[in-house]
């Protein structure tokens, strides 16, 4: 729980004003509370003892009682014409307890009716001062829940996205998404439901208690006998139902990256016909889901019960005794001791309104107890996260960034060394240098380091070993902004954002005019496509894309490459997922994009780099061939047989050989 506090604490900056006025407008409104109890002892104790006025409880009230003691409420006192005196209430003493030795005799002079009316009337303002005030708490209560849990989401998703991508790859995304949404808004419950709960709560239990004991210091303690056990009981609970809950969390996050997972691979299941079987597969999680729900609700249904047993055996106690010591009989156990005469009517009503006061809040210790526990559990969760160091980190620069924004396109490696696991690495030793708009091919098997090698130049991962230079300053001295700015991406699988196409296009340069936008799509040969649609470049893109083909979104991804326009261009299996029309096409569109570029294509399409200016090939994470597509085929090295190997099947072709003996010959 000293986490969730902390947590609490750190992430309300800004907020802990309004946490502070808050907090006053709760006690102002238990105080309310309190107060609009008393009417319901005054007016039983005047009707059944007028000498049990509410002045000899609380002695200043008597000149505000005075202003009841008027004919217009109270016809007694209506002046007789034949005295030139008007008539005033009758003089009553106060009770007096004959065991105190410190009894006084007090008189007073109050109307019965007078103080019903006195009594109504504070019973109404301070109900009507009780529920302004409520409504203002659980409106800043409100406010403060929303606004911490934006901040929150949005703290967590920017976050999310500075991780790195080696971290990412080993998280389940459906439990990600949970924690950005579900987990969030369990912290949201307990700030928006529970922590005004808790501090009037708090604030309740310690106002009616010292009021009781003023009352009846005796009768109070028989009426707080069952509270030891019942806090014991709730610090039990609350430590068993916490577990359950960060459990029943862990199972929800799984249970939504299941769910994630087989909606994305639709097709695949129904090609498969794995409907009945991911059915159950899923049902696993539902039912690993369900079960540690119920153990938390099991808790839960344990304790809501034993807490209301406990009440009822506190209320019977006060009735009771109250009762008894009423009807005029001395209640006495052990060494305490309530006197006859020293509860009355007034008093006994009074004791069960401030029960229920002072009970409600232990009821709904079982329900912030849920809340504090899920929270605390969601709060540890989202802390995982946010205690995830960057892998990437911006380099601490003695001064700040002067260099150029746009890059000539250099790049160099020398004596990279970098891999994913300690002492495994996965490019070893890799010296390269690309002069300014050349196009370079990298082929090999997979796993060769071909997709690790181009990461390393935004950065997305840092290298063990070596430099990695643009424009021949080493890429760890730029800021990472800077960096990414100059390299543009096209990926086998382009996405696309729901949205529209002209939102897409403009995805890397925003704020990039209508006709910049129409000019890159004319030059990815997309122009014409959008053109036809019935909303144009304001067509509504769905869900990744799924309104768009293959070929028509990796056009549209080429056509946000070259309105970024950056001079360092990295394709990563552009074609790899396109039939042959959609290939030519992108192919064209290519064509454009590379024009005056540093570029780096990734290709398992032997046929797709020949118009490249050298080709590199790798394997176990070394450059072992380098040459123009001729020279390589020529040297009948690994090249040549990744060429054959692709054209195994052609008819002129009679060779029997595979890809894994072509990989491993010397």
């Amino acid at each position: 729980m000293g986490l969730l506090v902390t947590f609490l604490f750190r992430n309300m900056k800004g907020l802990r004003g309004l946490v502070v006025l808050a907090m006053i407008i709760t006690v102002l409104q238990v105080s309310c509370d309190i107060f609009a109890a008393f009417p319901l002892k005054f007016i039983p104790s005047k009707v059944q003892n007028p000498g049990n006025d509410p002045e000899c409880l609380v002695p200043f009230l008597g000149p505000i009682e005075s202003w009841f003691d008027i004919p217009q409420i109270d016809p007694s006192l209506q002046r007789d014409p034949r005295f030139a005196a008007s008539p005033v209430p009758p003089a009553v003493q106060c009770p007096v307890n004959l065991n105190d030795p410190q009894g006084r005799i007090v008189v007073v002079r109050h109307s019965t009716l007078g103080v019903i009316v006195f009594s109504i009337l504070m019973l109404l303002i301070f109900g009507l001062l009780s529920a302004l005030l409520a409504f203002v708490d659980l409106y800043l209560a409100a406010y403060i829940g929303q606004q911490l849990t934006a901040r929150l989401r949005n703290q967590l998703f920017d976050h999310l996205q500075r991780i790195s991508l080696d971290w990412h790859g080993k998280q389940q995304k459906g439990d990600l998404v949970q924690r950005v949404t579900g987990n969030v808004t369990d912290i949201e419950k307990l700030v928006t439901d529970g922590l005004v709960d808790l501090l009037a709560g708090v604030l309740t239990l310690v106002g009616v208690v010292s009021v009781m004991l003023f009352l009846s210091a005796p009768y109070t303690l028989l009426a707080l006998a069952v509270a030891p056990a019942l806090f014991v009981m709730v610090l039990g609970y609350t430590t068993n139902i916490k577990a359950a809950a960060k459990k029943a969390a862990k199972a929800t996050g799984q249970l939504a990256y299941v769910a994630t997972e087989d909606i994305n691979a639709l097709i695949l299941i129904k090609v498969f016909t794995r409907e009945a079987l991911e059915a159950m597969r899923f049902g696993t999680y539902v039912d690993k889901n369900k079960r540690e729900r119920l153990r938390a609700g099991w808790l839960q249904a344990q304790f809501t019960p034993l807490v209301a047993l406990l009440v009822i055996l506190g209320t019977a106690a006060v009735v009771g005794v109250g009762g008894y010591v009423a009807t005029g009989y001395n209640f006495n156990i052990g060494p305490l001791t309530v006197d006859a005469y020293s509860v009355d009517t007034g008093t006994l009503i009074l004791f069960l309104v401030f029960l229920k006061l002072l009970y409600q809040p232990m009821r709904d210790l079982s329900k912030l107890a849920t809340l504090a526990s899920t929270a605390a559990s969601g709060a540890e969760r989202i802390q995982e996260v946010l205690d995830q160091a960057p892998e990437v980190k911006e380099s601490l620069l003695p001064d700040p960034y002067t260099g150029p924004q746009r890059f000539q396109g250099e790049i160099t490696f020398e004596h990279v060394v970098m891999g994913y696991l300690p002492g495994v690495p996965v490019l070893q030793g890799i010296n390269l240098h690309l002069s300014p708009g050349k196009r370079i091919g990298l082929v090999g098997l997979s796993g060769a380091g071909k997709t690790t090698l181009v990461k390393l130049i935004p950065r997305f991962y840092d290298i063990w070993q070596g430099t990695i230079k643009i424009d021949g300053v080493d890429n760890r001295l730029y800021p990472l902004d800077v960096l990414r700015n100059n390299v543009s991406m096209v990926l086998q699988d382009s996405v696309l954002f729901e949205g529209t196409i002209r939102e897409n296009i403009a995805f890397g340069q925003p704020g990039a005019g209508i006709e910049d936008i129409v000019e890159a799509a004319k030059k990815a040969n997309i122009h014409e496509m959008i053109e036809s649609l019935p909303d144009g470049y304001e067509t509504h893109v769905s869900e990744q894309g799924e309104n768009f083909s293959a070929g028509q979104r990796q056009r549209v991804a080429i056509a946000r490459a070259i309105l970024r326009d950056a001079p360092i261009l990295i394709l990563d299996e552009p074609t790899a997922a396109l039939d042959v029309e959609a290939e030519v096409e992108v192919m064209r569109a290519l064509n454009a994009l590379i024009v005056g570029r540093t570029v780096l294509t990734i290709s398992h399409r032997l046929s797709t780099v020949g118009n490249v200016d050298e080709i590199l090939v790798l394997h176990d994470g070394q450059i072992v061939e380098q040459g123009t597509f001729r020279q390589l085929k020529q040297k009948k090295g690994l090249f040549a047989k990744l060429v054959d190997e692709q054209n195994r099947y052609n008819p002129d072709r009679t060779e029997d050989e595979t890809i894994v003996h072509s990989a491993v010959e010397p």
